[in-house]
């Protein structure tokens, strides 16, 4: 392939990676405050709990821009007043999308935030499959070899009866804790008062 043919691709390739943001800020701008309710049942096999509300986190191991920040303040979330209710009702998942890594380091780079935390390994093949369910978006970065490039999304599915329900997508920065709490106790059916 000649040289121009080089540079032309990488600039459809770049103009691609632009527009993908773009497209999903289209997309999600009709949708208020951070939030887009989607009231879907799915499949996750990769997902082994009978808890009432599943928080569910993509990212890489060893990702320190995004996903440390994220993390970080989903533990403080979690560890909070507020959410004390909430704990014995939830399980928080982290989903590592590179799956060149050791299958134990997703656990450990989860705990590594909250000793609660649980980190998943997925193979490359049920990598390539989550999009679907997800609307999750991740690619290769192209200045660095160690990185890529993921939506930070928060996905919140309702376990009821062994049958999960993805119920809402929180995609702001910072996340909306107050409507994360609110929605988690409306759908696990708890009232403030209880104890």
């Amino acid at each position: 392939m000649n040289k121009t043919k080089k540079i032309y691709l990488v600039i459809l390739l770049l103009l691609f990676l632009l527009l993908i943001p773009l497209l999903q800020s289209l997309i999600f701008s009709h949708q208020k405050e951070g939030v887009i309710t989607i009231n879907k049942e799915i499949t996750v096999d990769f997902i082994q709990s009978d808890q009432k509300n599943i928080l569910l986190y993509f990212g890489y191991v060893g990702c320190s821009d995004i996903c440390t920040p994220f993390l970080e303040n989903l533990s403080r979330l979690y560890e909070s007043e507020e959410f004390k209710k909430l704990q014995a009702h939830t399980d928080i998942f982290f989903i590592n999308l590179t799956p060149y890594i050791e299958p134990s380091q997703a656990d450990q780079f989860a705990k590594s935030f909250n000793k609660n935390f649980q980190g998943i390994y997925l193979t490359r093949k049920e990598v390539l499959s989550i999009d679907r369910n997800f609307k999750l978006f991740f690619s290769d970065d192209l200045s660095d070899t160690t990185k890529i490039n993921h939506t930070d999304y928060l996905y919140h599915i309702q376990n009821t009866n062994n049958t999960k329900s993805l119920k809402n997508i929180y995609f702001t920065h910072p996340l909306s804790t107050q409507k994360l709490i609110d929605a988690m106790m409306y759908k696990t059916e708890l009232k403030m008062s209880d104890e």
